[in-house]
């Protein structure tokens, strides 16, 4: 991995904890969420239309991406659905870690099986450090309220991320990354539209104006994240790509530590040092 597409990952990472963290915020509104995508999305239009223009259109996809579009943006509407619902039951410091680990795991294991990835020694044990990191940095979920529902959404979210992360590493491969993400984001949004205008109709407006600053960080914030992140899948294994990202565990202890104050314990601060500790190994056996 070099280190351009290392640091790129890297401020992906702590743009992504920073979204979660006005996510928790708002705690887990799914209303708020749809909206912030609908703002992404208008954000990213200028790129999109650039992007159109300034290419030739046989240069920006196979027929064979729209079925990775359809896929992600399935397995994205029921991401951001269970990312609500965990956020309604748990710290940010412990639901954002477990969620993340978990999918590392699975996202890694299914590189391996399935898209036969390689991997080192030095990026398998990079693998692992940060694997534990993020499970002893969640594990205290389950001592704390209603810890079994958030622990079970909470791991819900990371299969999600173990799915998307292989479908979009062979999406990104056959459509140009900015093109892919609107579409596939286009249509998460327009799968959880029913739900919203059936059951939250009267409240667009409102929540649209006095969530504003919110809806803008966590649109602009997770399709910006996720555009680095599609950009980075052309350049290095889904497998290393994915286990760089959970620095943004370290960057989302550290919000919920100092701004929504949660606890600092001793699980927590060594976790983060797994955490680092596996960044490094990555990077030297990327």
């Amino acid at each position: 991995m070099t280190l351009k597409v290392f640091l790129l990952i890297l401020t992906a990472a702590m743009c992504h904890a920073l979204w979660n963290y006005a996510v928790r915020k708002v705690t887990g509104n799914l209303l708020i969420l749809w909206l912030a995508l609908w703002a992404g999305l208008i954000m990213l239009l200028p790129i999109l239309v650039g992007t159109l223009l300034l290419r030739e259109m046989h240069t920006l996809y196979q027929p064979s991406a729209a079925w990775c579009v359809i896929a992600s943006g399935v397995v994205h509407a029921l991401y951001f659905i269970l990312l609500a619902r965990a956020y309604e039951y748990g710290e940010l410091s412990l639901v954002y870690p477990l969620a993340r680990g978990s999918g590392i795991g699975l996202a890694a294991l299914m590189a391996w099986v399935v898209l036969r990835e390689t991997i080192s020694f030095y990026g398998a044990c990079g693998i692992f450090l940060i694997c534990a990191g993020v499970f002893l940095l969640g594990v205290r979920m389950s001592r704390t309220g209603d810890s079994g529902k958030g622990y079970f959404f909470a791991l819900s979210v990371g299969l999600c991320i173990s799915l998307y992360s292989l479908i979009d590493k062979v999406g990104v491969g056959r459509m140009h990354p900015v093109l892919y993400m609107w579409c596939m984001v286009f249509l998460a949004t327009m799968l959880l539209s029913p739900w919203v205008l059936r059951t939250q109709r009267d409240r667009i407006t409102g929540t649209a104006m006095s969530h504003a600053p919110a809806i803008l960080l966590i649109g602009g914030g997770s399709l910006g994240t996720y555009l680095m992140i599609l950009f980075a899948l052309t350049m290095a294994p889904v497998s290393y790509i994915v286990a760089v990202r959970e620095f943004a565990v370290v960057a989302g202890a550290f919000l919920g530590f100092v701004f929504l104050r949660e606890k600092i314990t001793v699980p927590k601060v060594t976790a983060i040092v797994l955490i680092t500790a596996g960044l490094v190994l990555i990077k030297t056996g990327g």
